[in-house]
């Protein structure tokens, strides 16, 4: 038997904090998640160092902020002299395997090194990885192989598939997996969005429109029962996934590879579904977005129940270092969540450094961004139950969430004290933590994968 622990790192892409039954969703969507979180440790301030896709799994991947890597929609490529957990755990002995649906996770952008075998799901064949994306393949994918599935089942049949010929049992394994199926267009399989909601509701729901750019730049109205109706579909997508996580989870159960074997479920960022005014995942820093599930299923070192401790993503590295019993590759913001604490208060830092102006350029060329603040960066900080959000042109809001976990109430201007200090804070962070300096420019996507990713929103 391995004398180190394996890891297995889960990742729901999209999926809010409130999308877990656990963590507050009155739908019975997550069966498998709640129960596996019955004897784990829930974070139930667990936030994200990032609101999309790329910086944020780069920041689960390197243990350091957006600020610090410097992946972004403009700097796509994760810089080589940064090392990657799988990097970190490879060289110290561990098998590494990762399976990822959504192809920002992948060798065009850096994140698929140190990995041992890297399954690019996004593909008809996951070995195709950096070779070209045709248009037949994507006109394939779409036509025949994704009207309700974006990955899921396929993810668990490769996870059997690596198990069974390539799992070296001598050495321990890390093994990283990445559910699509959240993310919009919300066409949950059949029989999902059935248990939700009636045959009328299910119809309206349908015909509620999905084209998030098209309702942000007030081409698309919409009513709060479209928004009902989306995330009752958003919910069954949810509920697919746990499906399919449980197929997962209970293959590698009866193979015996959760003994002795920490398990990490999150979400890369949440979901805004009409929250503020916005679809999809871009253009603030809310909780919606920011706040994420976090179980971490380690009974030998971490007894079950809720933990009110702020984390963020950038923990996960400094614990999977400290579990495997490897060195940290120079400072790191995080801090591993098996060492003992220290009391001090903690703040936690979430942060959009590009926005996405692509889109509305492309297919809504009357509508200017900036109109909405839809060109504009964000810094936040949350301290003491407090949450700050300073934007790049200097606009100012503050919010108690203890008292309001919507984000409805600017303090700003009235507790002028508070938001002086939190400033402070902030501008202190800031300089302990240069940005990243003399980035290479990120490599040329070809033309098809470039609308590959158009379809998901993000260029």
């Amino acid at each position: 038997m391995n004398k180190r622990p394996n890891i297995i790192l889960i990742v729901l892409d999209c999926v809010r904090f409130d999308g877990l039954g656990v963590f507050g969703n009155p739908r019975p969507v997550t069966p498998t998640l709640d129960r596996l979180a019955q004897n784990s440790r829930r974070y139930v301030q667990a936030r994200s160092a990032a609101i999309w896709t790329l910086p944020s799994h780069a920041s689960m991947f390197t243990g350091l902020y957006p600020r610090q890597h410097g992946v972004n929609v403009e700097t796509r490529w994760l810089d080589e002299r940064i090392p990657t957990l799988a990097e970190l755990l490879a060289r110290g002995g561990y098998q590494t395997a990762a399976f990822s649906t959504n192809a920002w996770v992948g060798p065009h952008f850096g994140l698929d090194r140190g990995f041992e075998d890297f399954y690019a799901l996004w593909r008809i064949f996951p070995s195709m990885g950096k070779a070209r994306f045709p248009w037949w393949e994507k006109a394939l994918r779409k036509g025949l192989l994704e009207r309700s599935d974006k990955g899921a089942r396929k993810l668990s049949r490769y996870v059997r598939k690596w198990w069974r010929e390539t799992r070296d049992p001598d050495r321990p394994f890390f093994l990283f997996g990445l559910y699509l199926d959240a993310h919009l267009p919300y066409r949950p399989p059949k029989g999902y969005a059935e248990r939700l909601l009636s045959p009328d509701e299910l119809r309206r729901a349908r015909r509620a429109n999905q084209d998030a750019w098209a309702y942000m730049a007030g081409e698309a109205p919409m009513t709060p029962e479209d928004f009902a109706g989306l995330r009752a579909l958003y919910d069954a997508e949810i509920a697919y996934v746990d499906a399919m996580l449980s197929d997962m989870l209970g293959f590698l159960e009866s193979a015996g590879a959760l003994e002795q074997t920490m398990v990490v479920v999150t979400a890369d960022h949440g979901e805004n579904i009409g929250d503020h005014g916005l679809m999809d995942h871009q253009y603030c820093v809310c909780e919606t977005l920011a706040r994420v599930p976090l179980i971490i299923h380690y009974p030998d070192g971490l007894a079950p129940g809720d933990d009110d401790t702020p984390v963020q993503h950038t923990d996960l590295l400094p614990t999977f270092l400290d579990l495997a019993g490897l060195p940290a590759p120079g400072p790191l913001p995080g801090r591993s969540l098996l060492a003992q604490r220290d009391g001090a208060p903690r703040s936690q830092i979430v942060q959009y450094t590009a926005a996405h102006r692509h889109r509305f350029a492309r297919r809504h060329p009357h509508f200017d961004p900036a109109s909405k603040g839809y060109d504009r960066t964000y810094d936040a900080i949350i301290r003491n139950g407090y949450k700050l959000i300073r934007s790049n042109r200097g606009d100012l809001w503050l919010y108690d969430l203890s008292d309001d976990p919507g984000e409805t109430i600017n303090l700003a201007k009235k507790l002028p004290q508070r938001t002086a200090q939190l400033q402070s804070a902030l501008d202190a962070w800031l300089a302990d933590h240069p940005p990243l300096t003399e980035t290479a420019p990120p490599p040329e996507l070809d033309e098809d994968l470039q609308k590959h990713l158009r379809g998901l929103g993000y260029l």
